[in-house]
């Protein structure tokens, strides 16, 4: 009854521009103060230590009515998982962090190679993928080699790769309803879905990490099986992989044209906390990390960020820090500013104001930042105080 009460709250909750939220620490209203976090930006980052136990329960909560594991297992003597940063170690007879890693009579069972919790369809192009604004698909970028037409692949589609998990806990995520859980399908279902019209694969979710060894599996097949065409490998993920997994997801994609594409969800570490559940540590090293890797191939692009414009979250100190961070690794870094739609936990916040939105695009230009796009125009509102 408790999931099923949780999740019509969910879909049923509307939200209200003029709503006014109150933040239980400074007592400050605004209506970009959720009710769900119940802290004001500014508390978070200047009083971490005690707004962050409230939010820690906020986060179970969400997990908790989903069966997942409410936080990452640190058993003792847990068998180790090392796909991502959380390095669970795994308790007998029970999963990861992301839900499907389990262990079984002390080995590890998964998704493995040959099949995964995935989903997938054939999206037309150019479609509405996060790099759309630089990549071959979306602008012909690379063209002819890594794309059949100078400008949009009209005619050609997307193979969308949906992974039914994640290790991240986001309170707005978009595509939460994975959570329900979903069935494993095998790599030959997929391949038969690989058709000469397919000039990319993009793995999504969820997010692509936790189930990366059958991505990577299925990303060489695929090649293999595409021969003599374009077949260009790009992902969208969070970032939180294994550098050693996330080196061999760049590699995919700069061999074959594609691109690797970095949800830099905040800067400081208490907001992306507050906002995901989890550190933001190892996904700021792993960008790094890929930065170094980007001159083998300047065209298309092979990393591009992208961030949402949570309204009074991702605030204009975020938005500047996360900038700087950009700029200094290579301001030719393509950064796609998202517009934030409410959804999943966040149901109360409105969607992006128009100024937020320009704010945004004033902070990262005025960083040296060559290349950034503002995404989902359409959803943007009137003015709030961000």
């Amino acid at each position: 009854m408790a999931f099923t009460l949780f999740v019509r709250g969910i879909q049923g909750a509307g939200y209200n521009k003029l709503r006014m939220g109150t933040c239980l620490h400074c007592g400050k209203s605004s209506p970009v103060i959720s009710a769900r976090i119940g802290f004001c930006v500014s508390c978070i980052r200047d009083h971490s230590g005690e707004v962050l136990p409230r939010l820690e329960e906020v986060h179970r909560e969400s997990r908790r009515v989903f069966g997942l594991p409410e936080v990452p297992p640190r058993a003792e003597n847990g068998l180790p998982c090392n796909l991502c940063f959380h390095r669970c170690r795994i308790p007998e007879g029970e999963r990861g962090y992301c839900g499907v890693w389990r262990n079984e009579r002390g080995r590890l069972r998964g998704p493995g190679v040959e099949a995964a919790r995935v989903s997938w369809y054939l999206d037309p192009l150019p479609t509405n993928c996060v790099a759309d604004f630089v990549c071959a698909g979306g602008q012909g970028a690379g063209f002819p080699r890594w794309a059949y037409r100078p400008g949009p692949e009209y005619g050609y589609f997307n193979l969308a790769v949906f992974y039914e998990a994640c290790n991240f806990n986001c309170l707005y995520c978009q595509n939460w309803h994975f959570r329900r859980g979903g069935r494993r399908r095998s790599s030959e279902e997929m391949l038969a879905d690989l058709r000469p019209e397919v000039s990319c694969v993009c793995y999504f979710g969820g997010d692509p990490g936790p189930q990366a060894p059958h991505a990577l599996s299925f990303s060489r097949r695929a090649i293999r099986e595409a021969r003599g065409r374009i077949l260009r490998i790009c992902w969208e993920t969070n970032g939180g992989e294994n550098p050693k997994i996330l080196r061999q997801m760049m590699e995919l994609s700069l061999a074959t044209g594609g691109t690797l594409k970095v949800d830099l969800k905040a800067w400081s570490p208490a907001v992306h906390r507050a906002l995901c559940g989890v550190s933001n540590q190892a996904v700021l090293e792993n960008f790094r990390l890929l930065s170094a890797m980007i001159a083998a191939r300047p065209e298309p692009p092979p990393l591009v960020a992208s961030t949402l414009l949570v309204p009074g979250y991702v605030d204009e100190e975020e938005l500047r820090g996360l900038a700087r961070f950009l700029a200094e690794l290579n301001p030719e870094i393509p950064w796609s500013l998202l517009a934030f739609h409410p959804d999943f936990m966040l149901t109360d916040l409105p969607t992006t104001s128009r100024d937020h939105a320009a704010l945004a695009l004033e902070i990262a230009r005025s960083a040296g930042l060559k290349r950034v796009h503002l995404g989902n125009r359409h959803l943007l509102s009137e003015a709030y105080t961000v």
